[in-house]
């Protein structure tokens, strides 16, 4: 019996199509290029919908792996896995969810997947308050529309990357994009230079995009964004219940 996986991510208007098999396929009308994936079969040994997590391995440093460990800011890229047990003739979906994490483990990078049917675990109507924003950037409530910019890289030091010119020190928080890959800028030292939250493979000399991200807390909000009018956090929100002084869950 010989078994074709395919796996497909999509992000807003990007797909990206993989698939475990030694050589690349061509299926469903598309071509799904030949990666390193290392996967068990648990999700087709559980009998719960509503448990059928799963996860797989990658090479670390790959395009996948680099995807699974940088995802853009606040949101979760779909998970499609197809899988053919006659030798590629016809494939069957068997998993379809949502990319959770990514996790380093010796070389390897484990992608962790949540099951699409977890979405609709709800049990009431609440909603949880907390002094910062609950609106994720560029959101309906939030209202800021946000627009990369253009930069060129000079250099690449591990997680540090230099620019060939100045930009405005507010992209702390937020993500850059070169090719396919997306990494998270965890801080911003000066106007020409960015800090990743992982070391990343950068071509030097080229363009790349870079988008601010916000930290949820009203200084960022109206410092970087002039949109307190909007803010979604509680800032006013007590650490002991006035009445009779217990910690308040939040």
């Amino acid at each position: 019996m010989v078994v074709i996986e395919l796996y497909q991510i999509e992000l807003h208007d990007e797909v990206w199509r993989f698939t475990s098999n030694q050589s690349d396929v061509l299926a469903n009308g598309y071509h799904w290029q030949s990666h390193m994936i290392a996967r068990d079969a648990s999700i087709e040994q559980s009998d719960d919908p509503l448990r059928a997590d799963t996860s797989f391995e990658v090479a670390a440093g790959s395009e996948l792996a680099n995807l699974a460990l940088n995802p853009p800011l606040n949101v979760a890229p779909r998970v499609t896995i197809l899988r053919s047990e006659d030798g590629g003739r016809v494939f069957y979906t068997v998993f379809a969810g949502r990319l959770m994490a990514g996790v380093w483990n010796d070389g390897f990078v484990t992608v962790e997947l949540e099951a699409v049917h977890t979405e609709l675990q709800v049990t009431g109507l609440t909603e949880t308050i907390t002094p910062q924003c609950r609106y994720s950037l560029g959101s309906r409530k939030c209202g800021v529309l946000e627009k990369p910019r253009v930069v060129i890289i000079e250099r690449v030091e591990g997680s540090r990357v230099s620019l060939v010119y100045p930009v405005p020190e507010e992209y702390a928080f937020g993500y850059l994009k070169q090719g396919q890959n997306f990494h998270f800028i965890d801080r911003q030292p000066d106007s020409l230079t960015l800090v990743l939250l992982h070391p990343a493979l950068l071509a030097e000399g080229e363009r790349a995009e870079i988008t601010r991200g916000c930290d949820r807390t009203l200084t960022t909000c109206h410092r970087r964004f002039n949109n307190a009018v909007n803010f979604g956090g509680a800032v006013n929100l007590p650490t002991k219940n006035p009445y009779v002084g217990d910690p308040i869950d939040r």
